[in-house]
């Protein structure tokens, strides 16, 4: 038997619901898990998408629900995009707005901006991860310069969440700190990013309570300039819906080897240490056997967990499910694996 996911449509909605219950605008990431995203263009005609690569384009049927965020695309490859009948964009640089706004001039298309700026600047540094975005200061001064442009029908700001974030939640504060009262006049639209935490054996989602709480100020502090509030969750609403069922086909005690490999499902855990929960895992306290529990690759790190306990001995042939699996599940072309089954669930 070969290793498959299982997608649930009731959980999907379930999830959905937590963000449409605050009256949130939604926009999915849909580079998160296409398979939902797919499923959310069926069920959910209230979604909008947020698109990053040229290629996902022709998946959204409506092309008037995307949001294209632009990344150093020339000035032929802009007029192309808007061609295709998207007219919103995200961007993060000087460079790639003077270019939309050519593209546009030259389509004689009216366009949605919004532009993308750095979050909790006093706290950024280079470090590891690139930072997307502009300075406040500069947003500002974009703003008040755009807001007469004959070529732009709506301005917005997008400020991005680091994902699974379960404390940077002060969120109107730091609008008041960075936006200018100019500013919240003008624009039309904000879009709070993703970073709504999901819960992982390696992070938990204990303080989801707390950031909905956060969400409600944030929209109630919007409201008052009449501006819309977007999210875009991505893992939020990915992961929890799929599960990803394996089964064993080797036990090295403590070693458990299963019938997949990271490198085909879960690459996940190896780019941001996500480890996923196994549905038949005990407590500590419970009377069980610890295991490790490794892909069948012959690499090193091919590791879904270093440490679950079990009720039962398990068995050759014994299933392991993993839980929350949709976000950033995709497979690669090493050793020549092939993208496994997504089962569709009531």
């Amino acid at each position: 038997m070969k290793a498959y996911f299982t997608l649930s449509k009731s959980k999907l909605l379930e999830q959905l619901r937590i963000l449409t219950n605050l009256n949130l605008k939604i926009s999915y990431s849909y580079k998160t898990n296409r398979e939902i995203g797919n499923i959310l263009q069926e069920i959910s005609p209230e979604t909008f998408f947020s698109i990053h690569a040229h290629d996902e384009i022709s998946m959204i049927q409506d092309k008037s629900k995307i949001s294209f965020f632009t990344q150093a695309e020339n000035l032929k490859e802009l007029k192309q995009i808007i061609q295709t009948g998207i007219t919103t964009f995200v961007v993060d640089n000087e460079i790639d707005l003077e270019q939309i706004l050519e593209a546009a001039e030259q389509t004689k298309t009216k366009i949605k901006i919004s532009l993308r700026m750095k979050f909790q600047e006093h706290r950024i540094g280079t470090g590891k991860y690139f930072v997307y975005g502009m300075p406040s200061s500069k947003v500002n001064e974009l703003i008040s310069k755009l807001k007469d442009n004959v070529n732009i029908s709506q301005l917005g700001i997008h400020i991005h969440r680091k994902s699974q974030n379960t404390s940077e939640w002060e969120i109107v504060e730091e609008l008041k700190d960075s936006l200018t009262k100019e500013t919240l006049e003008i624009i039309s639209t904000l879009n709070l990013g993703g970073g709504l935490p999901v819960q992982y054996k390696s992070y938990t989602n204990s303080t989801l309570p707390y950031i909905l709480r956060k969400l409600e100020n944030v929209k109630k502090f919007l409201d008052v300039y009449n501006i819309q509030t977007i999210i875009e969750p991505g893992r939020f609403i990915a992961a929890p819906p799929i599960k990803l069922h394996t089964n064993i086909i080797q036990i090295q005690n403590p070693n458990i080897i299963l019938n997949t490999t990271i490198y085909n499902c879960a690459l996940d855990n190896i780019l941001t240490e996500t480890k996923m929960l196994v549905e038949e895992e005990i407590s500590e306290e419970e009377e069980g056997q610890y295991h490790l529990l490794k892909g069948n690759s012959p690499t090193r790190d091919d590791i879904f967990r270093y440490k679950v306990k079990l009720k039962s001995a398990p068995k050759v042939g014994d299933q392991i499910t993993f839980l929350n699996a949709g976000a950033y599940n995709y497979t690669t072309d090493f050793f020549g694996y092939k993208k496994l089954e997504t089962k569709l669930i009531v």
